[in-house]
């Protein structure tokens, strides 16, 4: 059973690869959505707006942009990512640093060796006083989602390795091994564990204020599993925030009991349509079932995409109406039908998350706050 179901599981990930007209955005493949909760935080000048808005921008598009940039070994462009990463959180370009544990395609031809799947993600700090000779110390974590390629199988790998095991080795909570396997390698990279340690130390001294924001897009959902290891390396989860867009579940029950106090900070965005969340319409729900996952924070969700609902009730219609009277055609309408919910679901999932930036920015930000 479990078997066919990380067959699904791969098939929906196979649509990642191959789905046509999703490679860059354009009017025609960008859902149009709203959350009347999220407007309302930012209306009401909440730093929830900020916090939100520039996370979703860097998680969509400029990590991303930087990423790409690295593939290519373009050092202009690569300069430009940064900058325009350091612009968003009002940082300078050395106060950024990532972490690029990735395997390369000929790593995955050592069969001999043991292979841990690696991570990819932005660190990024800033300081700043505030009110009462407050320094405050903000640090964001961004790890990138996923990056379809067959030349370039890490993601890919990652994604389809979603048998449960434990956090640490025999111990703590159950959860997505391939997850755990691309925030685990980021949280022991040496750029991680210094950040870590300075956070530890910020954190005791009276006169200083931290906030620390870990977030990610679809495969960087693995920003929840990487802030729970932050929780047990000693860093208060007071001063946590997670914030993950169009992420299914990454972990058992269990997850939620072991980190009871940093579960209240994690905030989940997600839109309807999406075909890697837990809804009850997903064709990803009963495999996360199989496997245990549930998810867990709070939720902020959107409305749905009217491109999404058109193609549903065109394909209950033809259905309806072939009971009634066969058709000979039905097959290939069907087919049709089918091939375009299917790349909407796919546009949802890579695209829709963008408007909480846009929101955002024509709020200004939710009063201007960093976060």
């Amino acid at each position: 059973m479990i078997k066919k179901q990380l067959f699904l599981y791969s098939t929906m990930v196979a649509t990642l690869v191959i789905a046509p007209g999703i490679n860059q955005p354009s009017s025609a493949n960008l859902p149009l959505i709203t959350s009347p909760e999220f407007e309302s935080l930012c209306r009401s000048g909440n730093r929830e707006c900020a916090m939100i808005g520039k996370a979703s921008h860097l998680t969509t598009q400029l990590i991303y942009e930087l990423f790409d940039a690295e593939k290519t070994g373009n050092p202009t462009k690569i300069q430009q990512a940064i900058a325009n990463i350091a612009t968003l959180y009002q940082t300078e370009s050395d106060a950024i640093k990532v972490v690029n544990t990735r395997l390369n395609l000929s790593d995955f031809f050592i069969l001999e060796k043991e292979q841990v799947l690696g991570g990819y993600a932005v660190f990024l700090s800033r300081g700043e006083i505030i009110a009462g000779g407050i320094e405050k110390v903000s640090f964001v974590i961004g790890f990138k989602g996923l990056y379809p390629s067959l030349e370039d199988p890490n993601d890919i790998a990652v994604a389809l390795s979603a048998l449960p095991e434990h956090l640490y080795h025999d111990a703590g909570a159950l959860i997505h091994k391939g997850f755990r396997d691309y925030s685990g390698s980021v949280f022991n990279h040496q750029i991680s564990q210094d950040m870590i340690n300075s956070i530890r130390e910020l954190q005791n001294d009276p006169k200083t204020h931290v906030e620390i924001v870990v977030t990610g897009h679809s495969l960087g959902g693995s920003a929840i599993l990487y802030a729970g290891m932050l929780v047990d390396a000693g860093i208060n989860p007071e001063n946590l925030k997670v914030i993950v867009f169009g992420s299914g579940p990454v972990a058992q029950a269990n997850f939620i009991s072991q980190y009871p106090d940093l579960i209240p900070n994690i905030i989940r965005i997600e839109t309807p349509g999406d075909m890697l969340l837990y809804d009850d319409d997903s064709p990803m729900k009963p495999i996360y079932q199989t496997l245990g996952y549930v998810p867990f924070g709070r939720l902020i969700k959107a409305t749905g995409s009217d491109r999404l609902n058109q193609p549903n009730q065109q394909l209950a219609i033809l259905q309806q109406q072939q009971q009634i009277s066969p058709s000979p055609d039905f097959d290939t309408k069907r087919l049709n039908l089918l091939q375009q919910i299917l790349q909407e679901r796919v546009a949802i999932h890579v695209y829709s998350y963008r408007y909480y930036y846009q929101i955002y920015r024509s709020h200004q930000g939710g009063g201007g706050s960093l976060w």
